[in-house]
């Protein structure tokens, strides 16, 4: 019973999402040049290179992890924007996804209502809005909204298909659009901040995830 409760337990929480998520984040800031050049000497109000945010080659990154890697990779753009609708504004998440990939990381394509992840590529930027979210603006399939990001972009998207993931908050602010649409959003074209990870065996995403932080670099969590 207790196996069976076990099981139940992983299919139902652990692999409803990501075993493990690398993030844009450094694991130890980068070191400046003059502590690297001048080993024996102390600088003090030195200030931090500015950083080109998000993970740097990713597919690159990504083709190497798997290389390894046992179980399923998938890059993601997460970013911020209020959406506009019959006179409403809303901050919601919008994140960034390739349908192709998604799919093996996340139960995203089994939580959809209407239309498939296949259906953001019916037109420009498209997007799927959680059911709850959908609901409070009172958007249909075809509705046409406007998001607009933090960094200034404004665009017009398309209601291509809603799901409903059972976790509220997910369901009440969160909307999935292609990578490219995100990218636009946030103004950085070929930027990935987020690689997700699906492993085999879900008890071996602690060591994995280690591994993959001393590989890259980058902040990795199981």
């Amino acid at each position: 019973m207790m196996e069976g409760s076990q099981n139940d337990f992983i299919k139902t929480l652990v692999d409803a999402l990501p075993h493990i998520s690398v993030a844009d984040e450094l694991r130890a800031p980068t070191r400046q040049p003059a502590d690297i050049i001048y080993r024996a000497a102390e600088f003090h109000g030195l200030i931090p290179e500015v950083r080109r945010p998000g993970i740097k080659n990713p597919m690159a990154t990504i083709a190497s992890l798997r290389s390894w890697v046992p179980g399923a990779l998938t890059p993601s753009v997460q970013s911020k924007a209020v959406l506009r609708f019959a006179g409403r504004n809303l901050t919601i998440s919008v994140i960034g996804i390739d349908p192709h990939t998604e799919a093996n990381v996340s139960n995203l394509a089994t939580h959809m209502r209407h239309g498939t992840l296949e259906s953001l590529y019916r037109s420009s930027n498209a997007i799927l809005l959680g059911d709850r979210l959908a609901d409070k603006i009172g958007a249909r399939v075809n509705s046409s909204i406007t998001l607009v990001s933090a960094e200034g972009a404004n665009m017009s998207a398309t209601v291509v298909g809603t799901f409903h993931s059972g976790f509220r908050a997910t369901d009440e602010t969160t909307g999935y659009v292609l990578l490219k649409t995100a990218q636009i959003l946030e103004r950085q074209t070929s930027v990935v901040n987020e690689i997700r990870v699906r492993t085999r065996d879900p008890m071996e995403a602690r060591l994995i995830s280690e591994r993959i932080g001393e590989q890259t670099g980058y902040r990795s969590i199981s």
